[in-house]
């Protein structure tokens, strides 16, 4: 006898097991689902690393050129920037609790703090293919030198360089984030920030 009998048509696979189409179709719509959200998984991941792009331009300028050639700069002398060190945040921390609402206290006790913090600065020299690191004060428009050492420049990274002593005393990491500014770790008065000042002042 033949696969029809009475001239009846086939049944498909979907006519004889509803169910089994039922599956085929939610198994089909799923894996479109998993496709939609790998996509918009994308999406948001290259918002966020657009967003921290972003976030780092707005954070201030970057160094054009490497740390030890901003230190290594012409005619350059860094002075302590106190509005832009740590201290002055403990400071307001401290006259907001003295002053209060008093702006005129307030302005006091930040000028009082302020003058705990020499004019100091940082140089560096080459003499005779040999470079120093001058430590200098600022006395009206002269400089006055207050330590001088021989030093070699050690390691680097993209924001800092490492200068060695020669005369064996602790290697000391200077942090370079822009063209303009240099930073040193005090182990006291935490990060203390100096600004490149070009030409200005004579020793």
């Amino acid at each position: 006898m033949g696969a029809c009998v009475g001239g009846k048509p086939a049944v498909s696979a979907a006519d004889a097991d509803p169910k089994a189409a039922e599956t085929k179709s939610a198994e089909a719509s799923g894996d479109e689902s998993k496709s939609e959200a790998k996509s918009d998984e994308k999406a948001d991941e290259k918002k966020a690393d657009e967003k921290k792009a972003d976030e780092k331009k707005a954070d201030g300028p970057t160094a054009s050129r490497t740390p030890e050639d901003i230190l290594k700069a012409p005619d350059t002398v860094f002075l302590f920037s106190f509005n832009d060190s740590e201290p002055k945040q403990v400071a307001e921390e401290k006259c907001t609790k003295k002053a209060g609402d008093d702006p005129k206290k307030m302005n006091q006790c930040m000028a009082g703090e302020r003058k705990k913090f020499e004019a100091k600065g940082h140089r560096f020299k080459q003499e005779n293919e040999q470079w120093w690191w001058i430590t200098v004060r600022q006395v009206g428009n002269r400089l006055v030198t207050v330590n001088k050492t021989a030093v070699e420049f050690a390691e680097q990274s993209d924001t800092s360089v490492t200068l060695k002593p020669k005369d064996k005393g602790n290697a000391v990491v200077f942090e370079v984030p822009n063209d303009y500014q240099i930073a040193v770790k005090d182990p006291k008065h935490g990060r203390l920030v100096f600004q490149a000042k070009v030409g200005s002042l004579q020793e």
